[in-house]
């Protein structure tokens, strides 16, 4: 995909079409006909194609196979959000969060790790605020309201309330003030050890401890069938392999996918609602069965969009 600014970000409103200029990245070829169409999507380990059984006989499960020429192996994306980093300006420091009850999944800052601790889902929400979920539990970023608990920022479960929903504004020189959109207060930082690094919103100080350096580094869409449009999901257990399959949209972060660069024309795709990277069997035994599993850094796990 092109590469995104987080001004281009900024104006979503709602889940859109993929963009003219993404779908020219994507495909290399006429823009209006790839819209039309759909994309392919190839594995690169095995170079099959992505393709779905249409019957609940076979539970709409996604498997790979030859070149067909069909929209069975036609996919539409829909854009729904923004995978980004964020780094507080004064010093550089990555947006991070524990990740247990006994560290009250409290929002720290850290020096960059590479991790999904540190990538966090911007999705639009009411009145051009987000929402935004730290991808390795998809938690949303809160705030404590009140001067006892210092007005940290936590992560929660989804309350789909003000307290979850952030404003983002430029700053001037490619920085941003995040606000939590129930009280404007502005998403800071402590800058030593003895406070943890904490994270916390506090009334505007026009400094650069109050400023953001977001970087969209992949993309949230949702992926449907174009002869079914039914959408792709994926069983969350082992019991059923955590297999993909198609189902009716449902809205749901089971239905979203993370799409990031992975070198030579591929990406990796996410499940959002578990961080898991879609991956394929590669023999007949299994039906070329489309599965996810733990990250492999490795072909099976690249695909290339067309």
């Amino acid at each position: 995909m092109s590469e995104t600014t987080i001004e281009s970000a900024l104006l979503i409103s709602g889940e859109s079409a993929l963009t003219v200029d993404q779908l020219a990245a994507l495909s290399g070829s006429d823009t209006a006909a790839a819209r039309a169409v759909g994309l392919t999507v190839r594995q690169r380990s095995s170079g099959r194609f992505l393709d779905a059984h249409e019957n609940s006989a076979n539970d709409f499960r996604l498997v790979t196979r030859p070149p067909q020429n069909n929209t069975s192996q036609r996919w539409q994306l829909m854009l729904s959000g923004y995978l980004v980093t964020a780094r507080q300006k004064v010093n550089g420091r990555f947006l991070d969060a524990y990740e247990s009850d006994a560290n009250g999944f409290r929002l720290v800052t850290r020096p960059g790790q590479d991790n999904d601790s540190q990538r966090w889902v911007l999705r639009p929400a009411d009145g051009g605020s987000f929402t935004m979920q730290q991808l390795v539990n998809t938690r949303y970023a809160d705030a404590f309201e009140s001067a006892s608990e210092y007005f940290r920022l936590v992560t929660r479960p989804a309350q789909n309330n003000d307290s979850q929903r952030w404003v983002l504004k430029a700053a001037g020189a490619g920085g941003y003030t995040i606000q939590q959109k129930v009280n404007d207060r502005y998403v800071d930082a402590y800058e030593d050890a003895a406070n943890d690094f904490a994270v916390v919103t506090r009334p505007a100080q026009n400094n650069d401890s109050q400023r953001w350096l977001i970087d969209v580094i992949g993309e949230v869409y949702t992926i449907a069938q174009v002869s079914s449009n039914r959408f792709a999901d994926a069983y969350e257990g082992d019991a059923n392999d955590f297999g993909l399959v198609t189902r009716p949209a449902q809205d749901n972060d089971s239905q979203r996918w993370v799409l990031r660069p992975a070198g030579g024309g591929s990406y990796t795709m996410q499940q959002l609602v578990n961080g898991r990277y879609v991956d394929a069997h590669e023999d007949a035994t299994k039906d070329f069965a489309v599965v996810t599993r733990p990250a492999q850094n490795n072909d099976s796990q690249r695909w290339i969009f067309v």
